[in-house]
């Protein structure tokens, strides 16, 4: 009763805090060395017992694991917004962790002997806006409609400025970093839960169908690629998850396709108390067990996090490069996504002998379970705490 009691003071504290100064401390339990400074995002931190985020966005697990690790190692942390350009750091912090776009205006107020690391979490600001230009270009010449940017990026700080640079994503995002010169160690994006792999899958039906899995900004996601793709292909199925299907424009200009029988749009997945990832009142292991590929054509990722959480349940990935899975993983990669491109890989993918897709299913499985866990952020994350900054 005491703790339950205590959780609840320290929220509303932390609310407070955060709500008049853009700003949550936390307090180690330990001996105290020292004090970090962690640019993420507050909003994990001020939850009282009982309240809990809904969205699935790996980053609101991830900034709570980065201050849990640092809180066990004796270090006090200090939370701001990512995007809180008032904040003005006023202690003598010994790290700055920012994920990508305040460091350099935070490093002007930090200690000469505070570590600065910058983490990232997307290609660089210049790379994705130009990417989007692109595609709305393409699509433009296509469609013959010109469409608003859904995805313009803040431009970055300048990675010179950092000490360390973390990035989720694999050779193709962090190239995009290429002409600062500046190594990056990468960092797993970690998936938000993980499956037993689908023995029982009837392995015969799921290489005809499709997933398409991700956030906003259906052009520069490549779903406008993907759902006139399946409009050509009747004989096989997409299921389309995330909000970019529901985008107004979007949805008008594709209201056609969107209503074919072979395709099926969900909403934006919400976590539920009992843990469970759902969308539309349908758990979302149900439609990934329905489906043995997922169709993704982004121009521009961090760490592809909806493909990762779809290759946990063993879910083939044909992806871009620039959705951001490692290179090693299981895929098919596809570097000029046209729609005969696109038509080509899964028309293939479907003729494959249902033994050869469950061999593929259980790859692509096996390598998420190694590499795309909690488990595999920590231990990556805790190995750059003791072994690079060496607190």
């Amino acid at each position: 009763m005491t703790n339950i009691l205590g959780r609840y003071i320290t929220a509303y504290k932390n609310k407070i805090t955060n709500k008049a100064f853009g700003l949550v401390s936390l307090h180690t339990p330990e001996n105290k060395k020292g004090v970090v400074l962690l640019s993420f995002i507050t909003g994990p931190f001020i939850q009282a017992p009982g309240e809990y985020f809904t969205d699935p966005h790996p980053n609101y697990w991830t900034c709570l694991e980065i201050a849990k690790l640092f809180l066990d190692r004796g270090y006090d942390v200090d939370v701001t917004n990512w995007d809180d350009f008032r904040f003005v750091p006023r202690k003598k912090y010994a790290v700055c962790i920012d994920m990508q776009y305040n460091l350099e205006r935070l490093s002007r107020y930090l200690p000469k002997e505070c570590k600065k690391v910058m983490f990232l979490v997307a290609s660089h600001p210049s790379f994705q806006n130009e990417a989007e230009a692109k595609r709305l270009r393409n699509f433009e010449k296509r469609r013959g409609v010109t469409l608003p940017a859904k995805r313009t990026d803040p431009m970055t700080s300048d990675p010179s400025v950092a000490d360390f640079i973390l990035g989720y994503g694999n050779k193709t995002v962090h190239g995009t970093y290429e002409k600062f010169g500046k190594e990056i160690l990468k960092v797993p994006v970690p998936a938000m839960d993980i499956y037993e792999f689908p023995e029982n899958k009837d392995f015969n039906k799921a290489r005809k169908n499709f997933l398409w899995f991700g956030g906003g900004g259906a052009i520069l996601k490549g779903l406008d690629l993907v759902v006139e793709t399946f409009a050509s292909l009747p004989h096989l199925n997409l299921s389309v998850v995330g909000p970019s299907a529901f985008e107004k424009e979007f949805e008008r200009i594709y209201a056609r396709e969107l209503s074919l029988p072979n395709i099926k749009r969900y909403s934006r997945p919400k976590i539920m108390k009992d843990g469970k990832i759902m969308t539309d009142g349908i758990n979302i292991l149900d439609i990934f067990n329905k489906c043995g590929a997922t169709v993704y054509m982004s121009a521009s990722e961090g760490g592809g996090g909806a493909t990762v959480h779809a290759m946990q349940a063993g879910i083939f990935p044909i992806v871009t490069r620039n959705t951001g899975i490692y290179e090693e993983a299981p895929s098919k990669v596809i570097d000029e996504p046209s729609i005969e491109n696109i038509a080509e890989a899964v028309e293939d993918f479907s003729t494959l002998p249902p033994k050869e897709v469950k061999k593929l299913s259980r790859e692509v499985w096996s390598f998420a379970r190694k590499n795309h866990t909690k488990e595999a952020f920590s231990r990556t994350f805790a190995g750059f705490i003791d072994n690079i900054l060496k607190l």
